[in-house]
């Protein structure tokens, strides 16, 4: 899904505002026919070490999780896709990979179908998901969502954030981690 009304605000942005929620924005590639195509991802600022480049050597994945050498480290894959469709590595389109904390510490990278927007979140546009809906759709990794206005009368932007802890703190005290 495209952003274009995020696109100025590439990782250069910076924001005033401590009242909100920093987070790293993103679309997953090869997802246009599954139930999830209508959302896009975010990922605490906090937990979130770099993006880069995704190299041409792939982890191989099994069940979505896989390894992969990066320099002198061996990360840890995560490719929320597996949760929703099957990948087949040869038709792959993820162009960057979100390097992210879990919250014991590990680095983990994340493929993601092109660069990762910075958007700040206002907490009165975030809320909960049900847990009933997550365990249909198979988002139990997701525990909030942000409805994010637009203008010209453009459709609100869905975005489901990553890494929140549960519960979610009060909008003055908004804490993230990966689980």
């Amino acid at each position: 899904m495209q952003t274009p009304s995020l696109l100025p605000k590439r990782l250069s942005s910076v924001s005033d505002d401590d009242d909100t929620l920093r987070t790293v924005v993103f679309s997953l590639a090869n997802m246009e026919n599954t139930s999830i195509s209508q959302y896009i991802f975010a990922l605490p600022v906090a937990a979130v070490d770099r993006a880069i480049v995704y190299p041409n050597e792939r982890a191989i994945l099994r069940d979505g999780i896989g390894m992969m050498n990066l320099g002198d480290r061996t990360l840890t894959i995560v490719d929320l896709r597996q949760k929703f469709t099957t990948i087949d590595p040869q038709q792959d389109t993820s162009k960057f990979l979100i390097l992210f904390h879990t919250q014991a510490g590990e680095l983990c990278g994340l493929p993601v179908k092109d660069a990762p927007v910075l958007l700040d979140i206002a907490p009165d546009t975030i809320r909960s998901i049900p847990l009933a809906y997550r365990e249909v759709n198979q988002l139990s990794f997701v525990s909030h969502m942000a409805i994010v206005p637009q203008e010209n009368g453009l459709e609100p932007i869905q975005i489901l954030i990553l890494g929140l802890d549960r519960p979610l703190a009060q909008s003055s005290g908004i804490t993230s981690h990966l689980n």
